[in-house]
Formats: structure tokens, C-alpha cells, sequence
């Protein structure tokens, strides 16, 4: 059987991470028999989360798990789409995996560091729990340099967050999935970025405003009821 490695419960979730639930939902869809086993990243190729066993194969990243599902589980995901649609949908994926995700990422770590410290560190003794979190907080806080996001002022962070979802509503209109009618693959992307934003009990610029887009909000419930994703 198929075994999917993601990160461990957590804020109601069945993994905190974007990527572990596009994953959960890319197998969802996929409609093989696989199972859900939490993982410890320090042990998983290239020490990142989510990672499909397939017999000896080691497949890491979303991406990558795609691929595989297609060319050896015979699932196309996007097979309904045209050029132009598969186009359009590579946009808005590094939208959200590239941009949003970052934006999101200086909400949990940066705004709030106490909440993820219990919940993601719980389990350290509390004499070394501040520790810790605070190593892995500026292994964050170097990312977000690194990547760009962090060199901005929280208010043009927020503002980011808030055109990308706005964006992404915009295209979503009053369809009931992404590209119409027929889940694909950027499905799974935006389910992954909405419930990891709507679930856990954070406030922040990002939720507030997939909150006042109705159809996100309804997307986000029918897409998780057709596929019964799993939650904590």
C-alpha cells in the first residue's frame, strides 16, 4: 500500500502544512488506497514534508508526488485542461506556493510565535521548549530574508497576502471548481492554502480576508465534502 509521511496533527488539521494537505488531497482525489503516517522531516529526503512511499521509492515533494501518480498510477489529474488553462494554473500555483505560502508563514511564526510554540512544540519540556522554538524560529526568520518577504514591513506583507487572495476569488467567480465543473490539480493547491488558513485559531490579514469572499469560503467546504479530506 501507498504511504503518505506528512507532519504530525495539529490546529485541527490533519497535518499544519500546506503541502502535506495538497498532498492528502491530491491522493483524496486520486482515489488509491494509501495511508496517512505522521513523520519526523529531520528523516525524510532533502529533510522536507510530505513524502510518498511507493514500495522502495521515496518520492518527495508535491510536485514530484504528482508526477508520480501519473506516470506510474496511470492519474492524470489535469487531462480536461487545454494549454492555455495549464498555463494559468502554473501561475496561480506559484502564487500560492511561492508568494502566498510566505505571506502565511510571517503570519504563524513571526505573528504568532506563542501559539505555534505550544502547538507545534508541546512535547519539548517546558525548560527547553522557548529554546528550541526560538532556533527554529530564526531558521524561519533567515527563510523569509532569504526569500524576500521578510525584508517588508508587516503592512506591505498583509497587503500581499490580501491581493493574492483577492486575486485568487477573482478568478474562482461563481465556478464550483477552479476550471469549472471538474477538480484538478490546482484544486488541491488552493484547498491546501484555504484550510491551512481557516482552521486553525489564528487571526490574521489572511483569513480575514478569505472570510469576506463568500466563494472561497463555500469552495473551500465543497471541495473538502466531495473528497472527504481527512482532519485531525
Amino acid at each position: 500500500m501507498l504511504k503518505l509521511l506528512v507532519f504530525p496533527p495539529s490546529f485541527g488539521l490533519r497535518s499544519p502544512s500546506p503541502f502535506s494537505m495538497k498532498a492528502i488531497a491530491l491522493m483524496q482525489m486520486s482515489g488509491l488506497d494509501y495511508a496517512i503516517e505522521n513523520a519526523d522531516p529531520r528523516k525524510a529526503p532533502r529533510k522536507k514534508l510530505p513524502v510518498l512511499l511507493d514500495g522502495p521509492l521515496r518520492v518527495p515533494d508535491t510536485a514530484h508526488i504528482q508526477a508520480h501518480l501519473q506516470d506510474h498510477h496511470g492519474i492524470d489529474f489535469d487531462g480536461s485542461l487545454r494549454a492555455d488553462d495549464l498555463a494559468i494554473a502554473q501561475a496561480f500555483r506559484c502564487l500560492m506556493e511561492d508568494h502566498l505560502y510566505w505571506v502565511a508563514v510571517y503570519g504563524r511564526w513571526i505573528e504568532h510565535p506563542e501559539s505555534i510554540r505550544e502547538a507545534f512544540f508541546g512535547a519539548v519540556p517546558a525548560p527547553l521548549r522557548r529554546l528550541v522554538f526560538r532556533m527554529v524560529q530564526n531558521k524561519i526568520r533567515a527563510a523569509l530574508d532569504g526569500h524576500g518577504m521578510g525584508r517588508h514591513t508587516p503592512e506591505q506583507i498583509h497587503a500581499f497576502g490580501r491581493a493574492d487572495i483577492h486575486a485568487l476569488a477573482e478568478f474562482l467567480g461563481d465556478k464550483q471548481f477552479f476550471f469549472g465543473e471538474t477538480p484538478t490539480s490546482i484544486d488541491a493547491t488552493l484547498y491546501a492554502m484555504l484550510t491551512t488558513t481557516l482552521v486553525p485559531p489564528l487571526e490574521d490579514s489572511i483569513k480575514t480576508e478569505v472570510l469576506s469572499h463568500k466563494n472561497l469560503v463555500a469552495y473551500y467546504s465543497r471541495f473538502g465534502e466531495k473528497f472527504s479530506i481527512p482532519q485531525a
